[in-house]
């Protein structure tokens, strides 16, 4: 079985194959993205058949790119997003409160 990975380089079409092939889950992680400010990138992924897609949202002024979910700093100082914003603004742009939201981070990768 050959498997397939597209990188999806706007929200909007991330969102588009989210609302078309209705996955049951989509994992995220959060990373070091040293030439964002903050320093921090949300890594959201899901698999339909044998295709992975993957999007990637970068920070700019304390708030991500194309997604436009604020940046915080936890108690170390360091630039973290919130797991739970993270869930529900996925949620509502897709209008299905029953996806499955994982954190890839706890799954053991990124």
């Amino acid at each position: 079985m050959n498997s397939k990975i597209e990188r999806i380089r706007t929200w909007d079409e991330f969102k588009s194959l989210l609302l078309t092939l209705q996955p049951d889950e989509v994992f995220f992680a959060q990373g070091l993205a040293p030439l964002a400010t903050p320093p921090v990138e949300l890594r959201l992924t899901f698999t339909a058949e044998t295709v992975q897609f993957i999007f990637v949202d970068t920070a700019k002024d304390g708030i991500l790119r194309r997604t436009k979910l604020a940046v915080s700093m936890d108690e170390h100082g360091n630039s973290k997003l919130d797991e739970d914003a993270v869930a529900q603004f996925i949620r509502s742009e897709v209008g299905r409160e029953n996806l499955r939201i994982r954190s890839f981070e706890l799954m053991g990768g990124y």
